[in-house]
């Protein structure tokens, strides 16, 4: 007999939940950027973004954030704002071991679904991560544009990628 697939959870956080993010971070980052940011600037990195006091004045600024367990363990993570009409993915990350569970396209539909209606969903994603891209692509977004990014001294190119979102059907009277 085959076990059932793992049915995940997300749950919404609030500011005592954060230090949850920062530790699937330092997780997920050095698998997620291997050999697209050098080793030794990713901690660097992780620990001004996703420092706790960062992610809080995230949080102040309008930014939601939500984890997905499976079987009870932080699996993946998501950060989204709304601005003019545009929801923002700003973080998306799932654990390695935690990918093709539908995580990231679980959290992708529970920020639309809190921030709608808008009329589309828009990310940033470092322009030579090929497989980030191809999840995006796969679940329809579609590179927009360039945009240049600085992280600390690092300097990338990241694209902005959108997918548009469906109008709200009209209410009948």
């Amino acid at each position: 007999m085959t076990g059932a697939s793992p049915s995940p959870v997300v749950m919404a956080l609030d500011r005592g939940d954060l230090p949850r993010v920062t530790a699937l971070a330092h997780k997920v980052w050095p698998v997620a950027f291997d050999g697209l940011i050098p080793a030794d600037e990713i901690p660097k990195i992780v620990g001004q973004i996703y420092a706790v006091s960062q992610l809080e004045a995230d949080m102040d600024a309008g930014h939601s954030f939500w984890i997905a367990q499976v079987n009870g363990k932080d699996s993946a993570f998501c950060a989204s704002y709304k601005e003019n009409g545009t929801i923002w993915l700003k973080k998306l990350y799932v654990l390695p071991e935690a990918q093709g569970l539908g995580l990231g396209t679980l959290l992708t539909d529970t920020a639309i679904a809190h921030f709608s209606p808008a009329s589309e969903i828009a990310l940033f994603v470092k322009n030579d991560n090929v497989k980030a891209i191809g999840f995006y692509e796969r679940t329809g977004f579609t590179i927009a544009r360039e945009a240049p990014v600085v992280m600390g001294h690092m300097h990338f190119t990241d694209f902005v990628m959108t997918r548009p979102l469906p109008r709200p059907a009209p209410e009948l009277s």
